[in-house]
C-alpha cells in the first residue's frame, strides 16, 4: 500500500510528465503523417508508416499507464485501504481484553477501593468514624449470582487476622440495604477495620469493601 500511496500522492506530477511525453509522440505521428502525404516512393513511405505506427504505438501505451495510474489511485488504493481497516480491526477483535487494576484509594492509611462498588458496599458506617457502643451497619449485596455476604473485624495492628461478625445470604440493595447492629462495646478501644465479602454461587467476588473505624470506650 506504500507504493498506492505514493502514486497517490504525485499523481499530479505523473500526469504532467506523461501529458508533456504524449505531445511528443503527438509532434512525431503529425510530423509522419504530413511526411507520408508528400512521399511517393515506396521506400520512403514505408519509412514514414513505421514512424506514424510508432508514434502511435508509444501514444497508446501512455494513454495505457495513464488508465493504469488512474485505477491504482482512485479504485487499487481505497480498496487496500478497506482491506487493511478490515485486518486491523480483525486483529483488534482477536487481541486479550487487558485486564483492568483499580487504582487503590487510600483513606486512614487503608485501601477502600472495594467501597466504590454501589453492589457490594458498607454504606454506614462510614471510613474513619468514631465509633462506640451498639452502632448499626448497613451494607449492599447485590452482585450477580449472588450467594451470600459476610461481615470480618479485624484489629488495625494485626490486619491479616480476621473474625467473621455476620453473614447472610440475602440479597440487599441501595434502596433496600441489610442492616445489623454491632456491639462495638465487646473489643478494646482502637482502631479496627470492617471488612464486607459478597460472594457469587461460583465462590468468585469482587474486590471486598474495608472500612477503618475507631472504637471508642462506651460511656459508662
Amino acid at each position: 500500500m506504500a507504493f498506492l500511496n505514493f502514486l497517490h500522492d504525485y499523481e499530479i506530477v505523473f500526469y504532467y510528465l506523461l501529458g508533456l511525453i504524449s505531445l511528443r509522440f503527438v509532434y512525431l505521428l503529425i510530423a509522419a503523417q504530413v511526411q507520408l502525404s508528400k512521399t511517393i516512393f515506396g521506400l520512403e513511405r514505408q519509412l514514414f508508416l513505421r514512424r506514424r505506427t510508432g508514434a502511435l504505438g508509444q501514444l497508446a501505451l501512455v494513454a495505457v499507464i495513464v488508465g493504469a495510474l488512474y485505477g491504482a489511485v482512485h479504485i487499487g488504493l481505497p480498496q487496500a485501504q478497506f482491506t487493511e481497516r478490515i485486518r486491523q480491526a480483525t486483529i483488534a477483535a482477536h487481541q486479550p481484553t487487558p485486564t483492568l487494576t483499580p487504582t487503590p484509594i487510600e483513606q486512614f492509611g487503608v485501601d477502600i477501593s472495594g467501597c466504590t462498588n454501589p453492589k457490594a458496599t458498607i454504606l454506614q458506617p462510614k471510613p474513619g468514624d468514631a465509633v462506640k457502643g451498639k452502632i448499626d451497619l448497613r451494607i449492599t449485596a447485590d452482585i450477580a449470582n449472588f450467594a451470600f455476604f459476610k461481615i470480618e473485624l479485624s484489629r488495625a495492628d494485626e490486619p491479616d487476622v480476621w473474625s467473621t461478625l455476620y453473614n447472610d445470604n440475602t440479597a440487599a440493595t441501595e434502596a433496600e440495604p441489610s442492616r445489623w447492629t454491632w456491639d462495638s462495646s465487646t473489643v478494646p478501644p482502637g482502631v479496627y477495620h470492617l471488612r464486607l465479602t459478597v460472594m457469587a454461587a461460583d465462590l468468585t467476588y469482587p474486590t471486598p469493601c474495608v472500612v477503618p473505624v475507631q472504637v471508642l470506650s462506651p460511656v459508662p
